[in-house]
């Protein structure tokens, strides 16, 4: 039986990308000159999936795949993410992931995040 849309689960998800994207990504970096050296490089995204299946689409690459998390991806992030999985709606998951990244830019983090 297919899942309707008013029964789908939504999530925020971060994951810790190895420093070297500092180093190695002038876009990246150009896109965080609020980074703080030493603070969590990361990556925002949103899924429909759960975050482990999603973290295995981008590792294993192909147009569903964002490049920094293919290459340089290493776990999905738990402590210290101000989230409150799961979402109801595909509106307040794409919201909250927003805002999440935004609240990391904050802290000193370098994010990226669609």
């Amino acid at each position: 039986m297919q899942q309707n849309s008013t029964n789908e689960t939504y999530y925020v998800y971060v994951i810790d990308l190895d420093k070297s994207v500092w180093v190695n990504e002038k876009k990246f970096r150009d896109n965080n000159p609020q980074y703080i050296l030493g603070k969590p490089t990361v990556y925002v995204g949103q899924t429909a999936h759960t975050p482990k299946k999603r973290f295995e689409q981008h590792k294993k690459g192909g147009k569903l795949s964002n490049k920094y998390v293919k290459k340089y991806g290493k776990y999905i992030k738990q402590k210290n993410i101000p989230d409150k999985n799961p979402h109801s709606s595909r509106l307040k998951v794409e919201n909250q992931e927003e805002e999440v990244a935004k609240i990391l830019k904050k802290r000193g983090w370098a994010v990226w995040w669609n």
